[in-house]
């Protein structure tokens, strides 16, 4: 079965590619998607003359496991959320990641002692950080929520919410 190499971001993986004469990137689109592409891919094919293709979706995770499973993968690398990133890894459905081929920081410091604790797994390497935010209306609620709880209690904050429109985040907090 052909398996994904895997990483967060289309950034770290150039090592790998580097001999290849095109890499296809898999992401999320939008303006996320445009961000990568002049922050990440442009840059790369200007230094390199390796041809980047971006290829958008909006949850990478599904594509590709269908392409794994169908042995037909599209793409050389992929966005992935980390939680989607591990069960893929675990699944079998990633390539394993030679950390060897990861580059030490600027200063010398060793990739697996430059990134977080647990950014760089079996599979992939995470290179983006991302957050959770609140934010509300202090005219109204000048005493504004303070915890997660206070975004679920609409008796002590009334007023519309906004969400994603996925399970993970939002499980996690109503369970909190």
């Amino acid at each position: 079965m052909m398996k994904l190499l895997s990483l967060t971001t289309a950034l770290t993986t150039f090592a790998f590619a580097a001999s290849a004469q095109e890499v296809v990137v898999m992401s999320w689109g939008g303006a996320y998607g445009k961000s990568q592409n002049e922050a990440y891919l442009k840059p790369y094919t200007e230094k390199t003359g390796v041809k980047m293709t971006m290829v958008d979706t909006d949850n990478p995770a599904t594509p590709v496991k269908a392409m794994v499973q169908a042995n037909n993968v599209t793409v050389d690398v992929v966005d992935l959320e980390y939680a989607d990133a591990l069960r893929l890894c675990d699944e079998g459905l990633l390539e394993r990641l030679d950390t060897s081929i990861l580059s030490p920081a600027p200063d010398g410091t060793a990739a697996a002692d430059d990134f977080l604790p647990g950014a760089i797994t079996d599979c992939f390497v995470a290179t983006i950080v991302f957050s959770t935010m609140f934010a509300y209306d202090s005219t109204k609620f000048p005493d504004g929520p303070t915890r997660i709880s206070d975004f679920f209690d609409l008796e002590k904050f009334p007023g519309k919410r906004g969400l994603r429109k996925v399970a993970k985040v939002n499980l996690e907090m109503a369970l909190m």
